[in-house]
């Protein structure tokens, strides 16, 4: 297959105004400049602009549910109180059913906003055995690459913790290059010692973890008041922070702490947009940055268009530090154009956020006509400003394969999962 009359850029320091691009058994195997005759299955995309798809590294596909929903009274007076009210009551009233076509929403929107590849954080505490498969199933049957990980927590009671751990260590066995399991935790606020303990004799050294970190400042001050340990230092005594782990948001921990994430080669996810709408704070991602962490980001299952939190990563410390040179576009090089493609990388063992040869053929086609020269130097300028203001992804391609076809997802009828997400909705609703 070759994709041709395109504008490209690589992500690796070179855009081509006008080219071509070849892909043989899943894997990119030219990208070249100019006009070739191909004796295979030719695309002809004149005039759009080529680019490696996204990762979004940390998302709750289970909050699709929360849109529209009614909670009422609803005025919460702390970041726990907000989880009590609303997403705990949420996760119990699910049902593998409603996981199943939550996951096909949120893959066909991801996919629209340009990202193939999902790392998932998951709550259902009545719906725990196979939670993860059916997610994942979901999402890899609309064509998306699928991580996924389950919530260990105590608030549900131990015999639910026990099944979310095996769940965890269960779904950790799939490894292929469009399925992965990790080992997910909810928050230290939500986890005793002996949860620990458990958890550490059956992973410690041998399997990445998800969790969040001091997403509000309860946790910190819950977890100091008990153990006299920070979050951080908590998980490292416990022999839990590995190489590849995700600390989702970070917003109330020190220097010392991410350290720790840093020693031991794991990443911070900064979810900025979620952050502001719940009211815990701003993680400072540059500081996260200026101190050597990596840093990748995510949109905690903000919706599913993650170009609306680039924006909102970006934009936010100038109002924070009320300077307008506080951050710019290139800093997304390091994060959702760098870091978080050598996660996907390491997790898929594919090579994924570059269009060159030996590349994964992971890309995306929009629609993007600029008013202004597109260069090189000025590509994430035209990304931030232009793309990000309105994305439109005509097509994506996951190992070669067309899984977006003209804005159409390609392997199922989307007007089918939504009339059916809608019929599940009514009764959810009620059990919520």
């Amino acid at each position: 297959m070759q994709i041709n009359g395109v504008s490209i850029f690589t992500n690796d320091g070179e855009f081509i105004e006008r080219g071509y691009v070849r892909v043989e058994n899943g894997e990119i195997v030219k990208v070249s400049a100019g006009d070739c005759k191909y004796d295979g299955e030719n695309l002809y995309f004149e005039g759009r602009l080529l680019m490696p798809s996204l990762v979004n590294a940390h998302t709750h596909i289970y909050s699709t549910f929360s849109r529209g929903l009614r909670v009422s009274p609803f005025n919460p007076s702390s970041f726990t109180k907000l989880l009590e009210d609303l997403w705990w009551r949420l996760d119990r009233a699910l049902t593998h059913e409603d996981l199943e076509l939550s996951a096909y929403v949120a893959a066909i929107e991801s996919l629209k906003g340009g990202v193939t590849t999902l790392f998932d954080h998951n709550s259902s505490p009545n719906a725990i055995e196979g939670s993860l498969e059916k997610i994942a199933s979901s999402v890899n049957n609309v064509g998306l690459r699928y991580c996924g990980a389950y919530e260990v927590s105590d608030r549900d009671g131990l015999e639910r913790r026990d099944r979310g751990i095996r769940e965890n260590l269960d779904f950790s066995k799939a490894n292929t290059s469009y399925k992965k399991g990790i080992f997910g935790f909810h928050a230290s606020f939500t986890l005793s010692k002996e949860t620990l303990s458990l958890a550490s004799k059956e992973i410690a050294g041998r399997l990445p973890i998800h969790v969040h970190v001091a997403e509000g400042p309860e946790d910190q001050e819950h977890t100091f008041s008990l153990y006299d340990q920070r979050i951080l230092e908590r998980f490292h005594r416990a022999g839990l922070m590995i190489q590849n782990s995700l600390y989702a948001h970070c917003i109330h921990t020190t220097a010392s702490e991410r350290a720790l994430i840093k020693d031991t080669k794991g990443y911070i996810v900064v979810n900025c947009q979620s952050n502001i709408n719940n009211g815990v704070g701003f993680p400072e991602w540059k500081k996260f940055n200026d101190e050597g962490t990596n840093l990748l980001m995510g949109n905690d299952g903000y919706g599913f268009n993650l170009c609306h939190d680039a924006r909102f990563m970006i934009l936010c410390p100038h109002y924070v530090h009320r300077d307008p040179a506080a951050s710019y576009s290139g800093d997304l090089t390091r994060s959702l154009l760098g870091s978080n493609y050598d996660l996907a990388t390491s997790a898929f063992g594919v090579n994924l956020g570059t269009i060159r040869e030996g590349s994964s053929a992971d890309f995306i086609i929009l629609n993007y006509r600029s008013p202004t020269e597109i260069t090189a130097e000025n590509f994430m300028d035209h990304f931030f400003f232009g793309i990000c203001d309105n994305i439109s992804v005509s097509d994506a391609f996951v190992a070669g394969e067309r899984i977006l076809a003209e804005g159409r997802p390609a392997r199922i009828d989307e007007d089918v999962i939504y009339k059916e997400a809608r019929r599940l909705f009514k009764a959810f609703e009620k059990r919520f």
